[in-house]
């Protein structure tokens, strides 16, 4: 009876303990919490797997050469990068490139990057997002004095073209202390082909080039990419520093020549079906805040564009709809580029409207002179990202939030 009873219990942990295993294997592998507190960084993400949190010490450290990211999350376990506690992460980037991300579904959150380079061609960007880098999300992070912090291109693996989609670019800051003394493109929003790219609530300001053509950009998404939005975003050219020719936000860019640049190798359109809406646009003096280059069936709604020379649509494979915009200037057709318009409020002064526009004071003068927005055309409230139809401008009225309060907060942390 006793070997019985023993045998029955034997049999029962035997099943217990293959259900277990059976449990354990049939799970997701999850995550690894990983922490890193020296600057080899590479030795962790090599290592990196579905589910991992590398968790960066506080602290300073700094990166000489560019760091490959080849592994890939998934969309239900994304690889973090993100500081381990309260304290601040700054990584010092002393490369052309810090880190290549080439895997898909990396999340980099709350890091601040630094180029500290004597020679301003060499720290081109923090992150290079290519290839098969789908649903890469860049959410709270600083980038101070690159070229080109972020940048988006695609790659040929084996004869075929990949672009990275999905991209998620949102509640960053980025700005230089300097005008790049460079003659490469200064964009600190740079991309080059890819679908649904989303670049959503940035502060964006002072990205001067100081050598070469001495133009630059906010962001452009260009090389035949797709259904992108600018959303949210708070772009001032001259904020700090002032000289060369800064535009704000664009789809089409200065345009791409090689086809192996461009997605499905055909460079005729630089951008299909995108849309800027909600966005600030302040002091590009010397050029306009928003740029179309052969982009088809674009939508700009609900921007407030002050202090620039306004909307340009240009080349024949540009066609906007604008509606419902604040705009200080004029809207302008080029080389064949057409818009249909609706609603807008367009001003030569545009203290008319905000009396303390030169202090970021938006309070308007009078409420109903914005109250009359062209119907049909579901824009989103700068301060809460909710829809907005019934007022002229990036703000509902009246306004949640103040910019002076949120460039203060980047001003302190400085």
């Amino acid at each position: 009876m006793a070997n019985s009873v023993m045998e029955i219990s034997v049999n029962r942990a035997i099943c217990l303990f293959s259900a277990l295993l059976f449990l354990a294997f049939s799970q997701p592998s999850r995550a690894d919490s990983v922490l890193i507190a020296d600057d080899n960084f590479a030795k962790y993400f090599n290592q990196a797997r579905p589910g991992d949190i590398f968790s960066i010490y506080p602290g300073r450290y700094r990166i000489k050469k560019q760091v490959v990211l080849e592994a890939s999350g998934t969309k239900d376990l994304p690889i973090f990068v993100q500081p381990s506690g309260n304290g601040k992460v700054i990584i010092e980037v002393d490369s052309p490139v810090a880190f290549k991300i080439r895997g898909a579904n990396w999340v980099f959150e709350n890091i601040e990057f630094v180029g500290i380079c004597d020679n301003h061609s060499r720290c081109e960007h923090a992150l290079q997002i290519a290839g098969k880098a789908d649903n890469t999300t860049v959410r709270k992070v600083k980038f101070v004095d690159f070229n080109a912090a972020i940048k988006g291109n695609g790659e040929i693996i084996d004869g075929r073209q990949y672009f990275p989609d999905n991209v998620l670019i949102e509640d960053n800051v980025i700005y230089n202390n300097t005008p790049r003394n460079t003659g490469n493109p200064v964009t600190p929003i740079d991309v080059v082909g890819g679908r649904n790219w989303v670049i959503r609530e940035n502060f964006i300001a002072d990205f001067a080039k100081g050598a070469g053509n001495k133009i630059s950009y906010a962001a452009f998404l260009k090389g035949n990419s797709d259904h992108g939005l600018f959303e949210r975003n708070l772009i001032i050219c001259e904020w700090r520093h002032k000289g060369g020719a800064r535009l704000g936000l664009s789809f089409g860019g200065g345009g791409v020549t090689n086809p192996n640049y461009c997605q499905g190798r055909s460079c005729k359109i630089e951008h299909y079906k995108g849309i800027i809406r909600g966005n600030i646009i302040m002091n590009c003096p010397n050029d306009v805040g928003i740029y179309l280059n052969n982009a088809a069936s674009t939508e700009i709604i609900n921007n407030t564009i002050i202090n620039t020379a306004g909307i340009d649509v240009r080349f024949n494979g540009s066609f906007a709809t604008i509606a419902n915009n604040i705009i200080e200037g004029r809207i302008k057709d080029r080389d064949g580029g057409r818009f249909r318009q609706f609603g807008n409020v367009i001003v030569e002064d545009i203290k008319d409207i905000f009396p303390g526009a030169d202090l970021y004071d938006l309070t308007p003068e009078d409420m109903d002179d914005l109250e009359e927005a062209a119907f049909g055309f579901e824009g989103r409230d700068f301060c809460t990202g909710k829809p907005l139809e019934d007022w002229v401008g990036a703000f509902s009225q009246p306004m949640a939030c103040r910019i002076q309060d949120q460039l203060k907060q980047i001003g302190d942390e400085r």
